[in-house]
């Protein structure tokens, strides 16, 4: 109650201010207001999206993100946004000379340039500060770990290639190829004729702008939304490969294979874990995730995250394990012995 009450408290006062923003630019040129306007509707949209995520996060999912000083902080996540931001950046770049080209071809590019580079500037600060608050936790965990196994390079690679043929198995919703592609369609119909309708000008200028929107749109949820491709376990494999190979169990969560999962988070929790025999010996731990859809409709899975056992641990790591997370995650199924 009370994270819906202050969201909607911020969210009237982020109104309240483009509201004055607005009186106070009254009578200026139009220049001037509309870079007002932006401004103020960027920094508000970037007020809201943070000020939420900090309400709505329960302190139990708060991560760990104070270093020592002078302690370099892993590049884990942010390096997963950087083809992203290169590729609204090509988008960018190509749209910006065809502004130049007169007739309708300036408007349908200066179209796709604002919208572009309205997400990049929402999106790009959004992700990497996500990212850099996840990188900031990683960098924690690996300093103060609650167990921490570490392989050799013939155990890693062997893990590596059996790891990449085994896929997460989700429990959800599931959508045929069919169904997917037409959704996509009728979406990115259903955007491009609402952009023609609701624009000025001349009919070529209208039919010529819904026609990139839906196609900007098509080819935005055809790349969220496109099923693994066969090559997918070579990549996997491969990524697997160069990853630290480390695994570190600690309170905010789990690196292993590369990857960080945290206990508990907005969009999910863990759920059990326990030894399967293998071979070779491992831990499997089952996460919920609530994951958004391309089609509006979230969708609950479960992930299973393989740990490998390291040859050389202790008699007492799965015991002191499993009481650590016995305390941490007291709602989930924990069984190591």
């Amino acid at each position: 109650m009370l994270t819906a009450v202050s969201s909607l408290f911020m969210v009237g006062l982020a109104a309240g201010v483009i509201a004055l923003t607005a009186w106070f630019v009254d009578g200026q040129s139009l220049a001037a207001q509309n870079i007002a306007l932006a401004v103020v509707v960027i920094l508000c949209t970037l007020g809201l999206i943070f000020g939420i995520s900090a309400v709505s996060t329960p302190p139990g999912a708060r991560l760990t993100t104070r270093l020592p000083p002078n302690v370099p902080t892993v590049t884990l996540h942010r390096a997963r946004i950087r083809p992203w931001v290169r590729a609204l950046a090509t988008i960018l770049g190509g749209s910006l000379p065809l502004m130049l080209v007169p007739g309708p071809v300036r408007y349908i590019a200066g179209a796709c340039a604002s919208i572009v580079a309205f997400a990049g500037v929402i999106l790009w600060p959004v992700a990497y500060v996500m990212a850099l608050r996840a990188d900031r936790a990683v960098t924690a965990l690996q300093l103060n770990p609650w167990l921490h196994w570490h392989y050799s390079a013939e155990s890693w690679n062997a893990w590596s290639g059996q790891l990449a043929q085994l896929a997460e198995q989700p429990s959800g919703l599931r959508i045929s190829p069919a169904a997917r592609r037409w959704r996509i369609m009728f979406l990115a119909g259903g955007v491009a004729l609402t952009t023609a309708v609701g624009l000025e000008g001349s009919l070529l200028v209208r039919l010529g702008s819904g026609a990139m929107a839906g196609l900007v749109l098509m080819c935005l949820l055809s790349l969220m939304t496109q099923p693994e491709s066969p090559h997918a376990a070579q990549r996997r494999a491969g990524r697997l490969r160069a990853a630290q190979p480390d695994t570190f169990f600690g309170h905010d969560g789990v690196l292993c294979n590369g990857e960080f999962c945290a206990w508990q988070a907005n969009d999910g929790c863990l759920l059990s874990a326990s030894v399967a025999p293998g071979p070779p010996r491992h831990i499997e731990l089952w996460f919920e995730k609530i994951r958004s859809s391309a089609y509006g409709i979230p969708q609950a899975t479960k992930i299973c995250k393989e740990v490998l056992i390291a040859a050389d641990a202790a008699p007492t790591d799965l015991p002191a394990l499993q009481a650590a997370l016995i305390a941490r995650c007291p709602d989930a199924k924990i069984t190591l012995l």
